[in-house]
């Protein structure tokens, strides 16, 4: 089963958003203003490539930008694809946490392994159950509301311009989709050492440790991987 959990902390000028899954662990802290982020910290614990902790320089470019800004201006002009993709998406939580005071929340993403056929994937908020999808062939069945959109190839887009969904529906699909997303990380070994030809060729231009200018010298770190399968309760514990 892939999972993954998210854990996000509000503080005085400041929250922190952490990740848990079986290739990442992370933690984002965000100062700010109550207006604009004023500063951004990326502490890596586990990653794929040893270039990967680099990617908290892009990450200070958030540095300024107003706590309202919306998510389709903050992902637009390829900023993922400039940042570590997880990074930069726990980034964007903590920032559109940081008007909901000393709040804790807690995201939970689990999604079954499947060979074929329909994949279920959940997400759970504080214990609650908010999002329950089915997916058949990268197309999500449902909900109704999601009913014909593909997982990949433009999601993220149509969520945040055309789909009208309470914005904190918008939240929860992104980081599911994200779950979906890893459940590919499962069907191949992470890459240790040097990374074959075939594989950069595949993953290119993906983020910023497959940036083209960075991926010839992308070596896969040793001994990152984690399956929390059978064991939910040690998400989050970074060990």
């Amino acid at each position: 089963m892939t999972r993954r959990a998210l854990r996000i902390r509000g503080m005085p000028g400041r929250v922190e958003a952490a990740l848990e899954d079986m290739r990442h662990a992370m933690i984002c802290t965000v100062e700010h203003d109550g207006e604009v982020v004023t500063a951004v910290e990326a502490d890596f614990r586990r990653y794929s490539l040893q270039l990967c902790p680099g990617a908290s320089v892009p990450l200070k470019q958030i540095v300024g930008l107003p706590l309202s800004t919306s998510t389709a201006a903050f992902f637009a002009n390829g900023r993922a694809r400039q940042n570590c993709t997880h990074m930069l998406d726990l980034a964007w939580l903590a920032m559109r946490h940081a008007d909901r005071g000393e709040a804790e929340c807690l995201y939970e993403v689990a999604v079954p392994d499947s060979l074929s056929g329909p994949m279920r994937g959940t997400l759970h908020r504080n214990g609650e159950l908010v999002q329950d999808w089915i997916v058949q062939d990268s197309i999500i069945v449902s909900p109704s509301s999601l009913s014909g959109q593909p997982l990949y190839g433009g999601f993220t887009r149509w969520l945040t311009a055309a789909a009208n969904l309470p914005d904190l529906v918008v939240e929860e699909c992104l980081i599911l989709h994200k779950g979906f997303f890893m459940t590919g990380a499962r069907q191949f070994a992470i890459p240790e050492g040097e990374l074959a030809d075939d594989y950069k060729r595949a993953v290119a231009g993906a983020c910023y440790g497959y940036s083209p200018e960075r991926i010839d010298e992308a070596t896969g770190m040793t001994g990152m991987a984690r399956d929390f399968s059978h064991a939910p309760e040690k998400l989050l514990r970074f060990e």
